[in-house]
């Protein structure tokens, strides 16, 4: 991507959290815009019971002597995610005597005009604004050395099982969306279906958040298939990952919902992706008629949403009240699946036959040029910043 025409590259501060999936897309930002970058790590102190919306311009609730030091010289520009970083990247520019420019990922639960830019994904409902720009899928980066090394390292392994190879990426619960036993055992079904269809050898991987129960039900039913139909490799911190290599090599994917990260990864693969559906959790419901109004607002915005229904007064005061940061729509991740099996990217894990080629190709070439879209408008925002100085 060119940079503006006066070839003045700005110094980037990448302000990254304690979640790694949140960092890999500030990461592949800044690697994107080829921009001097430079990493600040920030560690929080979870003691502190401060809500992030009320720390304002400030490093409350920081653990200072495990983050990296944030002092002067500030940077021309920075790239943050979600709402723990909001306070923080505030405090930097207040520090700063220039402007900087803030390019912010995710949801940031503030007043939207708080930023330059704000890059965000369907789940989030963001309504539209001037400096709002929706992407289908995030920000990822995938190193072609690094999958090179791992498909090296992994092949053999993985050769104990015939091709075709399709990679199972299990992840884990979130506060919106439940991933237990019953959930696991609906997914051993249904990769048990999917592979019998399909003939193909299953590597399957969890992650992190996997919780165990789910783990020893997977391996426990996988093992029907016998050691030619499929390999395990449980998630351990202290062993080889064979994430890589499952990018790297597979000849398609299985991917639970809840990660949009990993839908991204293997997105860059442009090869067939399933889509395992994870139930909704429902939302605590808070006492009081205010609370209630609230919710019952927010519900009905999102219902006229589903329907494709045009805004009508209501709906555009919850947008105004959204984009002020003080309605907050929640988290749906149906958003986020929908839209990529419309498009043609990914398919139900449960069902249906494989997308025409034309549509997929067309899909991932409209992935491509979305994030040619984030690239632009952030040289245009900087070119500006430049022609005011």
């Amino acid at each position: 991507m060119n940079t503006p025409a006066t070839n003045k590259l700005p110094t980037t501060w990448l302000i990254l959290g304690e979640r790694a999936g949140d960092n890999a897309q500030v990461l592949a930002l800044g690697r994107a815009l080829g921009w001097p970058c430079t990493v600040k790590q920030i560690r929080y102190d979870d003691s502190c019971t401060i809500d992030f919306k009320d720390r304002g311009a400030s490093l409350t609730g920081v653990d200072l002597a495990a983050s990296t030091p944030l002092a002067g010289p500030w940077p021309d520009v920075l790239i943050a995610i979600g709402r723990r970083s909001v306070p923080i990247a505030r405090w930097i520019r207040a520090q700063s005597p220039s402007p900087i420019l803030h390019v912010h990922l995710g949801r940031p639960r503030v007043e939207l005009e708080l930023f330059d830019l704000v890059v965000t994904t369907p789940q989030y409902n963001l309504p539209e604004a001037e400096n709002v720009i929706e992407i289908t899928l995030p920000f990822v980066s995938v190193d072609a050395e690094a999958l090179g090394r791992a498909a090296g390292s992994w092949h053999d392994r993985f050769a104990q099982v015939p091709r075709p190879w399709t990679a199972v990426m299990v992840g884990g619960p979130t506060p919106q969306l439940a991933f237990g036993p019953a959930e696991a055992e609906r997914m051993l079904a249904e990769l048990l279906a999917f592979r019998a269809k399909a003939g193909a050898s299953l590597l399957v991987t969890t992650s992190p958040r996997t919780p165990v129960e789910v783990s020893e039900a997977l391996s426990s039913g996988l093992q029907g298939l016998g050691p030619s139909g499929h390999l395990f490799f449980p998630f351990a911190r202290d062993s080889d990952n064979p994430y890589l290599a499952m990018l790297a090599l597979a000849d398609s994917f299985v991917i639970s919902v809840d990660s949009a990260s990993m839908v991204a990864e293997a997105a860059t693969r442009q090869k067939p992706i399933h889509l395992f559906h994870l139930p909704k959790i429902p939302p605590k419901v808070k006492p009081g008629l205010k609370s209630a109004l609230s919710r019952n607002w927010r519900l009905r915005r999102k219902a006229r949403q589903d329907a494709d229904l045009p805004a009508d007064p209501l709906d555009k005061l919850y947008d105004f009240w959204t984009r002020r940061g003080k309605a907050r729509p929640r988290r749906d991740i149906d958003q986020l699946e929908n839209r990529l099996i419309g498009m043609g990217i990914a398919q139900p894990l449960s069902g249906s036959g494989p997308t025409e080629g034309e549509k997929v190709t067309a899909a991932f070439a409209q992935l491509g040029r979305e994030r040619e879209e984030v690239l632009r408008r952030i040289n245009a925002l900087w070119a500006d910043r430049l022609s005011m100085q």
